[in-house]
């Protein structure tokens, strides 16, 4: 079989992806279906509400209840497709770790340059992935920009007033010196009471950022509102945490564990971008209905009667040969990932703290 064939990268990929830990994305997007469209629909059915039975006259026939209610979203999928250049000096020339006695021949060397990046293709992407579904958690949408495209962006808010929203931005911060530790849980007591009123959703987790977190345990220092009988280190072990992600904690008063997540990204213009924005948090319920989900992407293939094929995949290789800026082999993955959040009402945002101006 050829190696650069698409089908046969593509087993090698799946055979490497559970390497790549991204937290936000396997905990909240759990669900990863592929779809053979660029666009990806969905229905949404209206909430159950909180109507009662009506009392009728026996001898009535009964009382009409309506049926409920849905609407569709449609969104269209994003693509991305980061590539490398494998040239014949690539092969030629000692890679890095490779012993300078090294005996492997140009085709051994070329196979390893495969394996190799077909993983940093594979981790570029997935970190994409949670960016994107920390920007629809904390935000309520995507932006959409790159090279040779308009600016747009996905938004599952759009159809909401700004105070149906399931973000709130408190008037007292909780970094303010005179917030005490009962407004803080009171703000969260809220929250939890929004999220069960809008959609019936119980929280269980608040995931923090890193002055949240910070503003939080100093507050808390001595208050005894954590309880530390919940930190075994026998059920809890941190090292079986992704790399970023630390347990603080069970909150009482408001059945909440306690999470922070340090972990960062460079956007376009090379600038750290914190995964969790460092003045919010988090109010999330693992029930909710969300899913991470993949469009179809097209492959230049010689062998197809038109000249393209198109996959319905999560990671999609494709590899060709550039005889020109520079000469060599192009190896390419494809993706069109797209976190979508079917109940929105499940997670709720706290702006908590007070904007620091740049």
């Amino acid at each position: 079989m050829d190696m650069f064939s698409t089908r046969t990268m593509m087993a090698m990929v799946e055979e490497g992806r559970t390497s790549n830990h991204t937290w936000l994305r396997d905990r909240y997007f759990g669900t990863r279906p592929t779809f053979d469209t660029q666009y990806i629909e969905f229905d949404v059915v209206d909430m159950t509400g909180r109507k009662l039975a009506p009392f009728v006259d026996p001898k009535a026939s009964g009382a009409v209840l309506g049926r409920k209610g849905y609407k569709t979203q449609a969104f269209v999928a994003p693509e991305v497709s980061p590539y490398r250049v494998t040239t014949a000096e690539d092969l030629l020339k000692r890679s890095a770790g490779e012993t300078i006695y090294s005996t492997l021949t140009p085709m051994q060397r070329a196979a390893q340059l495969l394996g190799k990046d077909l993983a940093d293709l594979d981790e570029i992407i997935s970190r994409r992935e949670e960016a994107m579904c920390a920007e629809a958690l904390f935000t309520g949408k995507i932006s959409i920009a790159g090279a040779g495209l308009s600016a747009d962006e996905i938004s599952y808010w759009s159809n909401l007033a700004s105070a149906d929203q399931p973000k709130t931005t408190l008037t007292t911060k909780w970094d303010a010196t005179a917030t005490k530790t009962a407004a803080i849980m009171k703000d969260l007591r809220d929250a939890r009471r929004s999220m069960n009123k809008r959609g019936g959703f119980t929280p269980t987790e608040l995931i923090c950022g890193t002055k949240v977190i910070d503003t939080l345990l100093d507050k808390f220092t001595g208050s005894n509102a954590f309880d530390m009988r919940r930190v075994d280190m026998g059920a809890i072990d941190p090292q079986h945490l992704p790399n970023g992600v630390s347990y603080w904690g069970y909150l009482k008063d408001s059945a909440l564990d306690i999470y922070s997540y340090d972990e960062w990204y460079l956007n376009d213009s090379g600038t750290e971008v914190a995964m969790v924005p460092e003045n919010l948090c988090l109010l999330a319920s693992p029930n909710v209905r969300t899913m991470l989900a993949y469009g179809a992407v097209g492959v230049v293939d010689e062998s197809s009667p038109n000249g393209i094929s198109v996959y319905a995949g999560a990671r999609v290789p494709a590899s060709w040969v550039q005889h020109a800026n520079p000469t060599g082999r192009i190896l390419q993955m494809k993706s069109r990932p797209l976190p979508i959040i079917q109940q929105i009402y499940g997670f709720h945002v706290l702006d908590a703290l007070t904007a620091v101006s740049s």
